[in-house]
């Protein structure tokens, strides 16, 4: 009996949102962790598979820009990687650091996490057109994951100057517009938690005051 207690005392703590706030904050540090690692493999990759390209190009210089963006994109990889990292241990220790009293004390957090996907998914898009605007530059194209791990480039899509610097500004507008519209969401959703707490305190003070402290005969 007392294991069974034991369980649903551990399964009525989430109403209150303090074990959904410690094991969210854990999962945002394994995911930004996991976030790094597959954003700076991807830019090795990418920059392997640059040098290995050499025996289907016909001269250097092609070569020689082909390595430069990829180190390039690789540098960008690395920089977003510690930028993820950096985002998803920033809003764990916010979730930790939550009041335990909160009124609604999951959706403080919702807060948080919704602001992390519009922060996540807008720099994400600024870096990719970044990207894209190099390759364009360098005329290097570009190459899909399978064709990455089997060393495979005969099919390469290279991006004109004018498609990348319409594909940088688009991803450019199309990530401030993601990070706006999150973090108008995660705005809401706090004046909704506002406005109920208040509620509740003036719930509170008007029962407080219709009880009489002392009783005349």
């Amino acid at each position: 009996m007392n294991i069974l207690r034991s369980i649903v005392t551990w399964i009525d703590s989430f109403e209150s949102g303090s074990q959904f706030r410690k094991w969210t904050a854990i999962l945002l540090r394994i995911i930004g962790i996991l976030a790094t690692i597959a954003t700076v493999v991807g830019g090795v990759a990418i920059y392997v598979g640059s040098i290995y390209v050499s025996e289907v190009l016909d001269t250097v210089f092609p070569l020689i820009f082909n390595i430069i963006a990829s180190l390039i994109s690789l540098c960008l990889n690395v920089f977003l990687g510690l930028v993820l990292l950096m985002l998803f241990w920033n809003r764990s220790n916010k979730i930790r650091n939550l009041n335990d009293q909160t009124l609604f004390g999951i959706l403080p957090t919702a807060v948080i996490l919704i602001r992390l996907v519009g922060e996540v998914g807008g720099i994400t898009l600024v870096v990719t057109g970044i990207q894209g605007l190099i390759s364009s530059i360098f005329g290097t194209g570009f190459h899909s994951v399978s064709e990455l791990v089997m060393f495979n480039f005969e099919q390469n899509v290279t991006i004109s100057p004018i498609n990348g610097t319409i594909m940088f500004v688009v991803s450019i507008i199309g990530g401030a517009l993601f990070f706006i519209v999150h973090y108008i969401g995660a705005a809401l959703v706090n004046i909704l938690v506002d406005i109920a707490t208040n509620q509740r305190k003036i719930e509170k003070t008007l029962s407080t005051e219709e009880t009489p402290s002392n009783s005349v005969e």
